[in-house]
């Protein structure tokens, strides 16, 4: 009876010590200490099983006990389960008592790193395995040196209760270290984000990536390495750790990071495997394939890379590389307890920090991606601006536009209202007949404006198929309807900061003019297939030959884009109402032509000007100029002959059948004309009766007749 109580007792005792410690360093020493109380051991170990049960991690070692450290011989690795005789005994509780020159001569002998050899270099040639089940799984065993677990254990019941009361412990231990692990991801994917926004230098950010990356696997080098599947386009970072314990790009480093991705082929691993690690004597054999390598390990002391990789969406395949000098040299020995007991080992890289390696991977993809979008924006930016300045000089070397020539009082009036509205920034439409100079008189009112050191783009919107007007104002994302095979900036977006004239206006479809609406309200509108609004300050100049009041009625121009447009009409006048300027323009068209066409031509006979003010022109001014560079061509001689041109052309005005008037309309508008002359004096000296040269009662007659009373004189 007292024995069961005493045997309780340490359980207890080793339970309430062992069941609040959350460090791995302090629970080795703590399970140490007790099972020297109980079998006097010297030497302690555990084995941890993977999550697959596939592998056995070790860790062994000596405890100074007054000093309560551990001694400098400390042993870890991981094991194959093929390689040890436990496997059928994973589900059942026995001790096994294993020889260590059995396992010496099962392993490779020249592996002076065997576990056999390794037993053996410390004087125990025989040990016992003591499983360790917590939740009735299997989790690992506790390693006791045979000779004194025989000479001082009790009975075997007891050492597995013993056992299960430590595996609980470890367990513990590993869901809290678990825990923190998840907390060091989650804040590293903080500073990650922090970092998109904050860090714009390319070589900032990846010096802050590898210190991040540093801080959850402790490593000397970091590569990264993308590989866009769909082009040649791949780009490699490497930076290396230095002196001061942080780290510092490595130039010209591209070789070094592909030499590594070849090894990575070459290397055999399981079918799938997206991880492998190049380290001991295949290391050593890379070394003398490819000088980068070896130079990695001469300069920087690194003998051991781990490589993963992920295909990533926009990255497409996306590696990274971690280099790691000896582990044995630059981890404490704390950290080796906290690797063995957090997940078993392999030769330089813990499992646990090839499976966090992986989580890695999709967050730094997400930065790069971003970074790499960044950078895409600005170089996109640039050529946009490229593409801009080439486009204002073919705008300045193909649309050095005109004079605007004439002295009629039609024309100049039309010139006084550009004057008046060009320094505003308000809409104008330009009305009038096809080949009136309606462009012209829209360069104008750019040229005079606030706005004349920047563009001034043309879009004829009856010249462009309806299904590609938008994306010509408006440009298209990449991809948003077949034969967009890249992006393209729409007009609207390149005339920013300047003027757009729109010449035709009416002609645009009612889908777009809705659209249109929304520019000239909001200065904002979205590419074809494009989400991103795009705010463009731009000043319109519309111009149309078509009635639009009649449009609008008809329903065949939206009445509040019409109204829109309509802030500020100017008209331009047909050149038959300002037929005293064609002389002028006879002059000017005729300098222009001899040059071009290399002929003298020095003047023009008066029977040919003559004919040339009683034509109707329908064509105006456009029409004008074709035939006075056509009559350059055909003329001999220094002077111009308009005859054989316009012969048998010649028109005579016609008057529209609608506005024709009636004698009695005629006669109306006459006497009201006489009558605004006289000031409404009808009989007397300078009267309307006098100006008409009738009796003043037969004007008061026709007056009654016509319906013309006073007061409509003096209004």
């Amino acid at each position: 009876m007292e024995t069961i109580n005493e045997d309780l007792a340490l359980l207890l005792s080793i339970n309430d010590d062992i069941a609040t410690i959350k460090d791995t360093e302090s629970l080795f020493l703590t399970i140490f200490e007790k099972l020297y109380g109980f079998y006097g051991i010297k030497i302690l170990g555990v084995a941890l099983l993977d999550k697959n049960k596939e592998n056995l991690g070790f860790i062994i070692g000596k405890i100074d006990l007054p000093k309560r450290i551990l001694d400098s011989t400390l042993w870890f690795q991981t094991v194959p389960i093929n390689s040890i005789p436990v496997e059928s005994h994973l589900a059942n509780s026995k001790l096994i008592h294993l020889d260590a020159k059995y396992l010496t001569a099962m392993q490779n002998q020249n592996d002076k790193q065997s576990f056999g050899n390794f037993l053996e270099g410390i004087n125990i040639n025989t040990f016992i395995l003591i499983p360790m089940n917590t939740g009735g799984e299997l989790i690992g065993y506790l390693i006791l040196s045979s000779e004194e677990y025989s000479t001082n254990h009790k009975d075997d019941d007891y050492s597995l209760k013993i056992a299960n009361l430590i595996g609980s412990a470890i367990s513990n231990v590993k869901a809290y270290e678990e825990l923190q692990s998840k907390d060091k991801e989650k804040e590293m994917q903080i500073n990650l984000l922090v970092d998109l926004v904050t860090i714009k230098d390319r070589d900032a950010l990846l010096v802050k990536l590898a210190n991040e990356i540093n801080r959850l696997i402790p490593c000397e080098y970091v590569a990264l390495y993308a590989q866009k599947s769909e082009t040649n386009y791949s780009s490699s970072f490497t930076l290396i750790k230095d002196n001061t314990d942080s780290f510092k790009i490595i130039p010209s480093s591209r070789n070094l990071t592909l030499a590594l991705l070849s090894l990575k082929s070459k290397v055999k691993g399981k079918e799938g495997e997206n991880n492998i690690e190049i380290a001991g004597e295949l290391f050593d054999k890379l070394c003398d394939q490819f000088s980068h390598i070896k130079q990695m390990k001469d300069k920087y002391s690194i003998n051991s890379f781990l490589v993963l990789q992920i295909a990533y969406e926009n990255l497409g395949e996306l590696n990274l590389i971690l280099g790691r000098s000896n582990p044995f040299l630059w981890m404490h020995k704390k950290e080796m307890i906290d690797l063995a007991f957090s997940q078993n080992v392999n030769t330089f890289f813990a499992i646990k920090e090839v499976e966090l390696g992986m989580h890695l991977l999709p967050q730094l993809g997400l930065v790069l991606s971003n970074f790499y979008a960044f950078e895409e924006i600005q170089i996109l930016t640039n050529k946009l601006e490229q593409e801009k300045n080439f486009l204002l000089d073919e705008i300045n070397l193909t649309n050095n536009f005109l004079e605007i020539i004439g002295e009629s009082s039609a024309i100049q009036n039309s010139l006084s209202k550009v004057r008046q509205v060009a320094p505003l920034d308000a809409t104008v439409l330009i009305l009038g007949e096809t080949g009136t100079g309606k462009e012209l008189i829209a360069k104008a009112v750019h040229n005079l404006s606030k706005r004349k050191e920047n563009t001034f783009i043309t879009v004829n919107c009856a010249a462009l198929p309806s299904q590609l007007i938008e994306s010509e104002l408006f440009g298209h994302e990449k991809g948003s309807f077949t034969g967009a095979i890249e992006k393209r900036i729409g007009k609207f977006e390149i005339a920013n900061g300047g003027t757009i004239f729109l010449d035709e206006i009416g002609e645009l479809p009612l889908e777009i003019q809705s659209k249109l609406l929304r520019v000239i309200q909001e200065k904002e509108f979205e590419r074809v297939g494009g989400k991103n609004i795009i705010y463009s300050d731009v000043r319109i100049v519309a111009a149309t030959n078509r009635n639009l009041d009649k449009e609008v009625a008809e329903g065949k121009f939206r009445a509040d884009l019409f109204f829109r447009l309509n802030v500020f009409p100017i008209s331009v006048p047909p050149l038959r109402e300002r037929s005293e300027d064609i002389p002028l323009l006879v002059k000017y068209f005729t300098d222009k032509y001899s040059k071009k066409i290399g002929k003298e031509v020095k003047s023009i006979g008066k029977s040919d000007l003559d004919m040339l003010m009683q034509y109707n022109w329908p064509g105006n001014i456009r029409e004008l100029e074709h035939i006075t560079e056509r009559a350059i061509i055909v003329s001999e001689g220094t002077n111009l002959n308009f005859q054989k041109l316009l012969g048998g052309n010649l028109k005579e005005t016609i008057p529209d059948p609608h506005s024709f008037k009636t004698l009695k309309q005629i006669e109306k508008e006459h006497i009201l004309d006489a009558l605004k002359i006289a000031k409404g004096k009808i009989t007397g000296e300078n009267s309307a009766s006098t100006f008409l040269g009738i009796n003043g009662k037969t004007l008061g007659s026709k007056m009654r007749k016509l319906g013309i009373k006073r007061q409509i004189v003096i209004s």
